[in-house]
């Protein structure tokens, strides 16, 4: 009997037991998908929050929204920041800047970006670059720790991603050349970074001194938010002349039969004048941009290019405003006036040196004149 009235208490208790076991289970299941839930939420609001564009600061170079850093990116670099500022603290002299600027000089004569690429592998990433620049600034001797973290930082600059290359440049120039960013120069290391400077200038020839000290004084204009974009965004729709080119669009929509004429008289003359001055002249000078090297990056500019001379966005401005002009009188000065303003913003975005501009505004306005009459001329025949 004593038998008998256990066996239904054990099944009870195991019963009891089981339903316990399930309803914990169940309830375990339950946090476990409300937590993965929370997680997957949160994961995507971190996307989304990774995926919104940086917002430009005071002190940022002007370039378009989504090659920006990002402030992770921008921490990445900041053994670059520590070892640029260690290496200018040691140009205690214009001596030492004479022997660290012969020595890069001597190493980067003649060098284009594409070259300076091929002679060391582009970091990957923002923060491989700033092993790249901290393990020069580790590993080389003291005598020559400047020389050294120099070259590192100028080999990637030369990577050919924009965003990482912001990264690095933004970087460089908080240094290196802060007037250019706009932000307010620190006083660190000031008189180093214009031994630097001066032993640069010395080595230009005389003409090409003058360019670069007038150069200098309008690249280190203040750089506010306002005019970062106003120039930044007139020097992307006049690329090429592609807001003359939507002019003559909309005119040519709005009266049928002139359309023959503005191809003829205008959009012709306009990209010959462009391509001429765009590939073979710039290619037969070779002048390289203000800011194609460390070594003049120390003095002026932002981040590598191709050649500079002369400026293509002026030619095309100011031919494409003289055609545009030619054919539709009204509004001329307008057309000029922004013509001036592209000019202009090259040098203010640190692109060009003001003789780039300034040929390349006259080329403009020639090839446009010539063109224009050779193909009237023709069209007469």
């Amino acid at each position: 009997m004593r038998k008998i009235s256990k066996q239904p208490n054990i099944i009870l208790e195991d019963a009891s037991f089981n339903l316990k076991q399930v309803a914990s289970d169940r309830l375990r299941s339950i946090f476990e998908r409300e937590t993965n839930l929370m997680g997957s939420s949160n994961d995507k609001k971190k996307k989304q929050k990774s995926t919104k564009l940086p917002e430009q600061k005071l002190g940022d170079t002007p370039v378009p929204p989504w090659e920006m850093p990002t402030p992770e990116e921008k921490a990445q670099a900041k053994p670059i920041r520590r070892a640029l500022k260690e290496a200018v603290a040691k140009v205690n002299s214009p001596e030492k800047a004479e022997a660290v600027i012969d020595k890069l000089q001597t190493k980067a004569a003649g060098q284009t970006v594409k070259e300076v690429e091929q002679t060391q592998p582009s970091p990957a990433t923002p923060a491989s670059a700033a092993h790249q620049v901290e393990k020069a600034a580790q590993t080389a001797p003291e005598s020559k720790k400047t020389e050294k973290v120099l070259d590192a930082t100028a080999h990637v600059l030369a990577t050919p991603d924009k965003r990482q290359r912001e990264v690095v440049s933004e970087a460089v120039q908080e240094v290196l050349n802060p007037e250019q960013q706009g932000a307010v120069p620190t006083v660190e290391n000031a008189q180093q970074r214009e031994y630097l400077r001066e032993a640069v200038l010395k080595r230009l020839k005389p003409m090409d001194a003058l360019d670069a000290n007038l150069f200098l004084l309008v690249n280190h204009l203040p750089h506010t938010r306002l005019l970062n974009t106003l120039f930044y965004g007139l020097t992307f729709i006049y690329q090429g002349g592609a807001a003359w080119y939507v002019t003559m669009g909309i005119a040519a929509l709005r009266k049928r039969r002139i359309t023959r004429g503005v191809m003829r008289e205008i959009a012709l003359p306009l990209l010959i004048s462009s391509a001429l001055v765009e590939l073979p002249i710039k290619t037969y000078f070779k002048r390289k941009r203000p800011f194609i090297t460390i070594i003049q990056a120390i003095v002026i500019g932002r981040k590598p290019g191709t050649w500079s001379f002369p400026s293509g966005h002026s030619a095309a401005a100011f031919g494409g405003a003289w055609l545009l002009n030619n054919k539709f009188s009204r509004f001329w000065g307008l057309r000029y006036l922004a013509a001036g303003l592209v000019a202009f913003s090259r040098i203010y975005l640190g692109d060009h040196y003001p003789g780039d501009v300034a040929s390349g505004s006259l080329l403009g306005l020639l090839f446009a004149m010539l063109f224009h009459r050779l193909l009237r001329l023709g069209s007469k025949r």
